[in-house]
């Protein structure tokens, strides 16, 4: 159902993206494969749905979960990978005999327990452990790390050199990351930094974009199809949304449950609450709370695009101050990294969701 607000698992739910699920089908073999695009336009639905499609042997690790937290410790990623490696040993005979030698790793029964401790386990000797399962099968196993960027939290581990690892040594295990902000492959993969370990790796990069207008207006009319629902309101849904498939869908879904008068303001609330809570986290994440007006005066002048002068103008219009040059550049490149956002042009900035023009009374805890 195009209208079901979750991640889609099927691809027969999938709208209008023929061309990324057959890029994504072709390049499985690949080690790396990169997911990029904003948020809600459907990169977490794409990535199930082929897998599933394919019967692709996959762990699943979720990074949202730690959207929330301002830091994250070892222990929560390996709580994560140790539920998702038990989800493979219940389906696959065979894999728990080869985690049973492995430090840190626990086997009672039909499942395994991961060590955060002293003996801690190491994330590279579990890929080895499901590498040598998959070829003595003859068979892959693909490891997503689903918004990858959270990763960044992680404190005390760098999970970058078990993926180089695997890259360079594990015939059988190949990675998809996912991301929804710039910064994923910039500032976590950095595969364009020389001291990372994932500096100059071969990769695949699949792009996720919104629906223009005409593919917008498609998405809604065959969605209100499958209701038996004769739609001709899709210019005027798309006027009012924009092209992110996620907000469509939610728009799709709640004029379904609540009728027509409903569904456009509900949305609006609905992507508000959901902008607003995104934008706190990321002020409170990189400690930016005592920035908070700079960063929304900086929204405010990008609502119908801005110039780098702009910006700087706005900002010192703000303080009533000369703002220097470098101050401009952080808080810009900020907004970019954490794709609120975009790049359009020579030198011009918009904003990546055009519903963040609604946001005018953000509040955050902690102020």
């Amino acid at each position: 159902m195009l209208f079901d607000p979750r991640p889609k698992e099927k691809l027969k739910d999938i709208f209008d993206r023929e061309n990324e699920v057959e890029l994504l089908k072709r390049s499985l073999d690949s080690p790396l494969i990169i997911i990029s695009g904003l948020r809600r336009t459907g990169k977490t639905s794409l990535v199930k749905s082929v897998l599933n499609e394919v019967k692709a042997i996959h762990i699943f690790l979720d990074m949202r979960r730690f959207e929330n937290r301002e830091y994250i410790v070892y222990k929560d990623f390996l709580g994560v990978l140790e539920r998702e490696v038990n989800s493979i040993t219940k389906k696959w005979k065979g894999v728990l005999d080869h985690f049973k030698a492995v430090k840190g790793v626990s086997v009672a029964g039909m499942s395994l327990s991961f060590s955060w401790g002293k003996e801690r386990t190491e994330f590279s000797d579990v890929l080895s452990s499901l590498n040598d399962w998959a070829n003595e099968k003859g068979r892959n196993v693909t490891v997503v790390i689903d918004e990858a960027q959270e990763l960044m939290k992680l404190k005390g581990y760098d999970v970058l050199p078990s993926i180089a690892y695997a890259f360079d040594n594990l015939r059988n295990v190949n990675f998809i990351i996912t991301g929804s902000e710039v910064r994923v492959k910039t500032k976590f993969l950095k595969l364009e930094k020389e001291n990372s370990p994932l500096y100059g790796r071969a990769h695949v990069e699949v792009n996720v974009n919104t629906f223009d207008k005409e593919t917008s207006i498609k998405f809604l009319e065959k969605g209100f199809e499958e209701q038996g629902i004769n739609f001709r309101k899709g210019e005027e849904v798309y006027e009012g949304l924009g092209g992110n498939p996620g907000w469509l869908t939610y728009y799709g879904y709640v004029y379904v449950k609540e009728g027509d008068g409903q569904a456009m303001e509900y949305t609006r609330m609905y992507a508000r609450k959901l902008l607003s809570k995104e934008l706190c986290d990321f002020l409170v994440e990189g400690g930016r709370l005592g920035s908070k007006e700079r960063y929304l005066r900086v929204l405010e002048t990008c609502k119908s695009g801005c110039s780098w002068k702009d910006i700087k103008n706005a900002l010192e219009a703000l303080e009533g101050r000369e703002v220097n040059d470098g101050t401009v550049h952080t808080i810009l490149q900020n907004l970019l990294d954490y794709s609120f956002l975009v790049l359009e042009g020579k030198g011009k900035y918009f904003l990546a969701d055009p519903l963040m023009k609604e946001l005018n009374d953000v509040r955050c805890s902690g102020l």
